[in-house]
C-alpha cells in the first residue's frame, strides 16, 4: 500500500474477501502475530485456494490420478518460498516438500521454432551453438554485444512496453518476437507489446535506469558481490521481508539462513500431492485457530460503507446475510471484481478498477498410464509457443508433469522414496489462449471439443506423440476465467492512483493483495505481500 496500514485496535474484528493462498496467508500470518483479532474469511467457491488447484481424478480405468489445473512448483530463491517452506515446517508437514536439482532434465526447458521443432534454451556450450544456429538465436549476439553502447530511453523513468525495451537495448526486434515474449506469454499470458516492462521486466527496467545498460550493471553487480564477500556477513544476513519475519515471529535467525540458502539450490520445488498441498495444510491450520471464522460458497456481493461511523465496514453476501463492523476489510481478488462490489455512489472507483481486464486461460490435462508418450530427448519441464511462430491453436506452451514428478526428490525427509519414480505414464499440461483469445477486450473461448482436437494436433505435431496414444488418454478442459490481470504499460502509476482513491475514500480500514496489488503475480510474491501487511496491521 501507498503508506503503512495502521495497527488494529485490540480485539479489532477483519474480514479478508478471496480463499486462495493470498487471502489464507495473510489470514494466517495476522492470526498469528495477533490472536486477539477475529477474522473471518469469505470465498465465493466451496473451496479455499483459489488458482492453485491440484485435482484429484480418475483415468479411463477408474483409478485415482492427480492433474494439476493452476501453478505446480515454485522457484527456490525467493522470499515467499522460504515463508512457505518455514510454514510447513512450523506445522509439521516439511516432508510433503520435494525438490529438482540443479543439471536435472526435468529443469531442461525448450522454445518451438517457427518450423514447429522444440530447440533447447541453452544450459551449456553445446546447446547454446544449436540454439544461436536457429532461427529463434537470430539477433542473439548482435544484440548483446551492442547492448552496452546503446542509448537510454528518451524518457528516463517512464515506462515502457517489455517489447519497446528489449528492441531498443538489443537493436532488433528478434529476441523480443523469440525469447521474450515465450517467456512472458508463459508467466502472464499476455502479449510483450502490450506488458508493462517497469511491472514484469523490472530488472532490465530498472538496470537501464540505474546503470544504463544490463552489462554495466553486471559489472556493478559483481563489484558490490566482491565487496560483500570480503566482509562475509552476506551468507549470514536476512533480507527486509525475512529480517521482519524472524523479528516478529521470533525465529531462529540461522535456521531461516540455512533453510534460505538450501532453497537456493534447487531450480525447482514441489509437494507431495500437488502445490495444492500448501493451501490445504494453511486451511486446516486456520481451523484450529478460535479466532478464525472461514465462509465459503457464498460469494461477497458488496461492501457496506457506513457514513455515520468511517471507522468500520460491513459486507452483504450472495444468500442475503449482513456481516457488519469490521475495522479492516482485505481483498484479495482481482480488480474488476473487486469493482463490482462497490457502492453505486463509487462509480469513479469502480471505473477505474474495470480498467484493468484479465486474462483467461484454458488448462487441458493429458494422461496415459503405463507409457512414457515422450522422446526421451525432450524431457524436460516443458516448452513455450513463441510470437514469432504461426500456432493456430493459440497454444502458450505445454508442461511435462510427468517428467517433473518422476524425478522429484524429497527434500527434508531423504528416506522416503518417490513413488512416481519408477513409473512409467505420460501426463502432459496444455496452456491455451490468454491474449490471444482477446477481441474488444473480451475474452471468447472455443468449445471443449475444438479445444482439445487442437491440443491433440499440436502434441502430434510438435512432440510426435501418436495419434493411437492421444486417443487412448484421459482428457481435462478447465477454463480459469479471467485468471491473470493485465499488467499493461503504466500499471504502476495505475495501482498507485487505484490505492489513494481507496485511502481517500476507506481510509485505513481497507487494504487490497493478490495478484492485482502485490508487487508480482507469483504464489511466493502474494504470499510476501501478505505478511507485510499483516505485520503492518499487527505493529
Amino acid at each position: 500500500m501507498l503508506s503503512p496500514l495502521t495497527k488494529l485496535k485490540p480485539s479489532a474484528k477483519v474480514a479478508v474477501v478471496g480463499g486462495g493462498v493470498s487471502g489464507l496467508c495473510f489470514t494466517y500470518f495476522l492470526s498469528k502475530l495477533r490472536p486477539d483479532v477475529e477474522i473471518t474469511l469469505f470465498e465465493s467457491q466451496n473451496r479455499t485456494g483459489g488458482w492453485i488447484y491440484s485435482c484429484a481424478t480418475k483415468d479411463m480405468n477408474g483409478k485415482p490420478i492427480m492433474v494439476e489445473k493452476g501453478p505446480r512448483t515454485l522457484r527456490g530463491v525467493s522470499d515467499g518460498t522460504v515463508l512457505i517452506m518455514d510454514t510447513l515446517r512450523d506445522l509439521g508437514k516439511e516432508a510433503v516438500v520435494q525438490s529438482i536439482d540443479k543439471g536435472c532434465i526435468a529443469d531442461r526447458k525448450f522454445l518451438l521454432d517457427p518450423s514447429d521443432r522444440l530447440v533447447q534454451v541453452p544450459d551449456s556450450v553445446t546447446t547454446t551453438l544449436k540454439f544461436l544456429l536457429n532461427p529463434l538465436g537470430k539477433g542473439l549476439i548482435t544484440g548483446m554485444m551492442g547492448e552496452w553502447f546503446r542509448k537510454k530511453s528518451p524518457h528516463p523513468g517512464q515506462d515502457e512496453s517489455v517489447e519497446s525495451i528489449i528492441d531498443r537495448r538489443f537493436g532488433n526486434n528478434y529476441i523480443s518476437k523469440n525469447m521474450i515474449s515465450a517467456l512472458l506469454r508463459g508467466i502472464y499470458g499476455d502479449d510483450i507489446a502490450l506488458l508493462s516492462a517497469k511491472r514484469t521486466f523490472k530488472k532490465m527496467y530498472f538496470n537501464e535506469l540505474k546503470h544504463g545498460s544490463n552489462i554495466q550493471a553486471m559489472i556493478d553487480n559483481m563489484r558490490e558481490k566482491s565487496k560483500s564477500k570480503k566482509s562475509k556477513s552476506l551468507h549470514q544476513s536476512l533480507t527486509g521481508c525475512l529480517n521482519d519475519y524472524s523479528n516478529a515471529l521470533g525465529k531462529d535467525r540461522s535456521k531461516l539462513v540455512d533453510l534460505s540458502n538450501t532453497l537456493k539450490k534447487y531450480p525447482m520445488l514441489g509437494l507431495a500431492g500437488g502445490l495444492e498441498t500448501f493451501p490445504k495444510i494453511v486451511r486446516n491450520a486456520l481451523g484450529d485457530f478460535s479466532n478464525v471464522k472461514i465462509i465459503t460458497d457464498n460469494p461477497v456481493m458488496q461492501i457496506i460503507k457506513h457514513p455515520a461511523n468511517e471507522k468500520t465496514i460491513g459486507l452483504r453476501v450472495e444468500s442475503g446475510n449482513k456481516y457488519e463492523g469490521f475495522d479492516h476489510l482485505r481483498l484479495t481478488i482481482t480488480p474488476s471484481k473487486i469493482a463490482k462490489l462497490l457502492p453505486k455512489d463509487e462509480n469513479s472507483l469502480s471505473r477505474l478498477l474495470d480498467e484493468i481486464q484479465s486474462n483467461t486461460i484454458i488448462l487441458v490435462n493429458y494422461y496415459l498410464p503405463n507409457k512414457d508418450a515422450l522422446d526421451t530427448n525432450l524431457h524436460g519441464f516443458g516448452y513455450l509457443v513463441p510470437k514469432s511462430n504461426k500456432n493456430p491453436g493459440k497454444l502458450l506452451g505445454v508442461i511435462f508433469d510427468s517428467v517433473i514428478e518422476r524425478n522429484f526428490k524429497p527434500l527434508f525427509n531423504k528416506s522416503s522414496p518417490n513413488p512416481n519414480a519408477l513409473k512409467k505414464y505420460t501426463k502432459l499440461t496444455a496452456m491455451i489462449g490468454g491474449d490471444m483469445l482477446n477481441e474488444h477486450g473480451v475474452p471468447v473461448v472455443p468449445s471443449k471439443e475444438v479445444t482439445i482436437s487442437a491440443v491433440k494436433d499440436a502434441l502430434n505435431h510438435h512432440l510426435g506423440i501418436s495419434n493411437e496414444d492421444l486417443e487412448a488418454g484421459k482428457w481435462e478442459f478447465t477454463i480459469a476465467d479471467r485468471c491473470l490481470p493485465r499488467f499493461h504499460v503504466g500499471y504502476d502509476a495505475w495501482q498507485e492512483k487505484a490505492e489513494r482513491m481507496f485511502q481517500e475514500t476507506y481510509g485505513q480500514t481497507v487494504s487490497m493483495g493478490g495478484m492485482g496489488f502485490s508487487k508480482s503475480p507469483g504464489v511466493p510474491d502474494v504470499i510476501v505481500d501478505g505478511f507485510n501487511d499483516a505485520l503492518q496491521l499487527s505493529k
